[in-house]
């Protein structure tokens, strides 16, 4: 109904989400995956083609992102505030009390918003005007009240009790300040106020551009009515918009149990270029081919990052724990609702030893968890982490005072059988029955020997010396020196150098060898310079 109902539909939900987003402490609320708000004339339109009037004021999982059904008469409608509220509250913020949490989808179901004009506090019905409904108006709506009303949500999504809350936002203790909402209530006077609000030139802020009749088809059958199927099968056939008419029809396969026919159109749809991180995670979830599981996610993974479920699906696909402990901690960070995967992140921790780790696992779950008897439960199992740290620790010692004990023995036993196999050896081979055979020397003992004359030259061949000595008749002798450090020199500067010698008189003391070889006649044991 042309460019004008669009943008004002578009114009609500971003004055809705701003006002929400900064009440919490954080304008720029995210949804993963997408919303995509489709806006009929009327609503007898409505209900024709987007599944009737049940589904009119909700929110439904589509083809690749969240959808929802408005017209373009007046606001977006209380129960799809309230669906909306309670999505962007589980995908931005740690969780509250249900209480609270009730509270708040029932005050945001009636923002109001014509352009950057932007209200808050209209009543709803008398039948949905709790007292937690009333102290939520209290605080955001008067003016005594208002400026710290962000401080007191906040200690509450910390998992502060309200008492401490309000002492600490608003400087009043618990029972002055429950005192104050009860007379509040009963008063029942509840007059709307000025929401924050966000600056949006309809010009500049939207980008809208007019659907062909196929793309209005696509996006009629990406509600997934029992109309969808033959839609995604005529444009198909067609050969329009290829990728996405396999990705819904796969998405229809699954939702009816028929795993094959997905497994089909997800090939189909990733042959022609597929972007549908959310049909992709889904069916990786169903794929019992752990591989082909993993490239699917990947590829999702590749499309968007920050998709929760993909990361926790990936982490069930794979083996290696650490990997494991990877994608699931991403999970928990990118879900903090999600109390049930945190409390499994938290058991993999403990089972993988990473205490500490597990123990942020287990308080995320508590602050996480759906009612006070599963918050106490997941607080307990954090209690105990220190205990099962130390338990654990002393198992390890044990264990490894067993091993180094077990390694001991080896070595002893090892050690008996080498003396038990000499001793058998020694008692089969008796020593008398060996033939003594003596020693040899290579020197006779009583051939020392000395030559005294000049000394000519010392010849150098690797590590040892041979003496070249000129005795008193004239007769050069050759003496060999095999070990220089073993020899002891007397007199002169203690040193021999190699090479022709000035002549000097020394006297060498030698053994003579039985059996002379190469002109030497000994081995020298000793020099000495003569003055």
């Amino acid at each position: 109904d042309g460019r004008k109902p669009a943008t004002q539909a578009l114009g609500q939900f971003e004055q809705f989400s701003n006002a929400l987003g900064t009440l919490l402490g954080k304008p720029d609320l995210r949804l993963d995956p997408p919303l995509r708000i489709i806006v009929f004339k009327n609503q007898q339109e409505l209900q024709a083609q987007c599944g009737g009037p049940a589904s009119s004021a909700g929110l439904r999982t589509g083809r690749d992102r969240l959808m929802a059904c408005t017209t373009a008469e007046g606001q977006l409608p209380a129960g799809l505030l309230k669906e909306l509220t309670h999505t962007l509250l589980e995908n931005n913020f740690p969780a509250m009390s249900g209480e609270i949490e009730n509270g708040l989808r029932t005050f945001f179901s009636t923002v109001q918003s014509n352009g950057v004009h932007v209200t808050w506090g209209a009543p709803p019905p008398a039948s949905e005007r709790t007292r937690e409904w009333a102290l939520l108006h209290l605080i955001i709506t008067q003016p005594d009240y208002s400026a710290k009303a962000k401080i007191f949500l906040h200690n509450l999504a910390a998992g502060m009790e309200k008492s401490a809350a309000s002492r600490n936002a608003f400087a009043e203790d618990g029972p002055k300040f429950e005192a104050e909402v009860d007379r509040y209530y009963a008063a029942g006077v509840f007059n709307t106020a000025v929401a924050p609000s966000r600056a949006l030139n309809p010009d500049r802020d939207f980008s809208t551009s007019a659907l062909t009749s196929d793309e209005g088809e696509l996006m009629h059958a990406d509600l997934l009515t029992p109309a969808s199927e033959a839609l995604y099968l005529s444009l198909l056939k067609s050969g329009k918009h290829i990728a996405e008419d396999n990705e819904g029809l796969a998405v229809l396969a699954m939702r009816a149990g028929d795993t094959s026919k997905a497994a089909s159109y997800i090939g189909a749809a990733r042959e022609a270029g597929t972007k549908n991180f959310v049909a992709l995670t889904a069916y990786a979830s169903l794929d019992k081919d752990s591989a082909e599981a993993t490239d699917i996610l990947k590829e999702a993974l590749t499309i968007d990052p920050k998709y929760a479920l993909a990361h926790w699906v990936f982490g069930e696909k794979v083996r290696e724990a650490d990997r494991r402990m990877a994608e699931w901690k991403q999970a928990v960070a990118l879900a903090p609702r999600n109390s049930e995967w945190a409390a499994k992140y938290a058991q993999l921790c403990l089972d993988e030893k990473q205490y500490a780790e597990a123990g942020r696992a287990w308080m995320a779950a508590a602050q996480a968890a759906p009612d006070a008897a599963t918050r106490e439960h997941y607080l307990s199992l954090r209690s105990q982490i220190e205990s099962q740290r130390l338990d654990a620790e002393e198992a390890q010692r044990r264990e490894d005072a067993a091993v180094k004990a077990n390694e001991i023995e080896e070595l002893k036993t090892k050690a008996r059988k080498d003396l038990a196999a000499l001793e058998a050896r020694a008692n089969n081979r008796p020593l008398s029955a060996d033939p003594v055979r003596p020693t040899v020397d290579w020197y006779d003992t009583d051939s020392e020997a000395k030559l005294t004359g000049m000394l000519v030259r010392v010849n150098c061949t690797g590590k040892q010396l041979r003496l070249e000595v000129k005795d008193d008749h004239g007769k050069t002798e050759a003496i060999l020196i095999s070990d220089p450090t073993q020899l002891v020199v007397q007199g002169g500067d203690g040193k021999l150098s190699c090479g022709a010698q000035k002549p000097v008189r020394v006297t060498v003391a030698y053994r003579k060898p039985k059996d002379a070889k190469g002109g030497v006649i000994g081995e020298a044991t000793g020099i000495e310079f003569n003055p």
